[in-house]
């Protein structure tokens, strides 16, 4: 009787044994999970603020540089060189905290959901066939983009060409293009200047030309060049439509982080240049 009483309370024991052993290992996994979940916040709150400086380091040196130009001139190369001047900063430290800061000149893209039907025909049509790019901008007639991400829903699009186009286009420009920095195929798609022209004036910006009018195709001098066109009249062209020499839209893209953890917060912030003041236009946010 003993022996089977001492085996019962063995039993019991080894109950209460397996019973305690399992609802520690379970208050350690829920202090592993609520101390993992802490951290996620913290790193959030670190990558947040972290990204928020770097937008105030993106807006200041803005400032630096319209407010430092004397000249046109002086200005067009202080834009030119804004953002290899902020990633030469590489990665900014904030104790614990990381920042780094991009910023895009909007003029220098085109306008998905502002350009004129021409110009954005003329545009896909460097990257695309006919039926692909009319295609295209039958979806943009039907629904506007919100994000430049969603380009590969539109049809006559796939996520190869989507990629491919990506680098040129924005929806949160103003339709206005800025001739002293826009890249070769978005200058082409304006059918006051095409292929040829575009091509000529990239080449004459890279040899350090700077544009101070919307009339890129004379010299100082009043001599056409550029487009054989205008060359042949000798008269002087009229200014181009909705062509500037200077950002009116800019977009600056600071991520933040926390050193030693994964999420990274970024922020999108689209500013509008208003004479010498910055009118914050749009304000984006996300976990990576």
């Amino acid at each position: 009787m003993r022996r089977n009483e001492r085996g019962i309370a063995l039993i019991f024991v080894l109950y209460l044994l397996i019973a305690l052993g399992v609802l520690v290992a379970e208050v350690a996994q829920g202090v592993r999970a609520e101390a993992a979940g802490v951290a996620a916040i913290r790193a959030r709150s670190v990558g947040r603020y972290a990204a928020e400086s770097g937008i105030v380091i993106g807006v200041v040196r803005i400032h630096q540089v319209m407010d430092s130009a004397s000249t046109v001139v002086d200005r067009v190369n202080g834009f030119r060189d804004l953002d290899a001047d902020l990633a030469r900063t590489g990665d900014n430290s904030l104790g614990l905290a990381k920042f780094r800061v991009t910023v895009i000149n909007l003029n220098a893209r085109i306008d998905l959901n502002r350009a004129s039907e021409p110009v954005l025909a003329e545009f896909f049509r460097q990257f695309t066939g006919r039926e692909g790019m009319e295609a295209t901008l039958t979806g943009l007639k039907e629904e506007p983009l919100r994000r430049v991400g969603e380009l590969a829903r539109l049809p006559g699009m796939d996520q190869s060409l989507a990629f491919a186009v990506a680098p040129y286009v924005t929806v949160w420009g103003d339709g206005l293009v800025d001739i002293n920095a826009a890249p070769e195929s978005v200058l082409a798609a304006l059918p006051e200047i095409g292929q040829d022209a575009a091509a000529d004036l990239v080449r004459r910006r890279e040899s350090g030309e700077v544009f101070t009018s919307a009339d890129p195709f004379h010299t100082a001098a009043g001599r056409p060049a550029g487009n054989p066109d205008q060359a042949e009249a000798g008269q002087r062209a009229v200014p181009i439509p909705n062509v500037v020499t200077l950002p009116t839209r800019l977009l600056l893209v600071s991520r933040g982080w926390q050193e030693g953890h994964p999420l990274t917060h970024e922020i999108q912030a689209v500013y509008s240049i208003l004479g010498q003041k910055l009118v914050l236009l749009s304000w984006w946010e996300r976990d990576l």
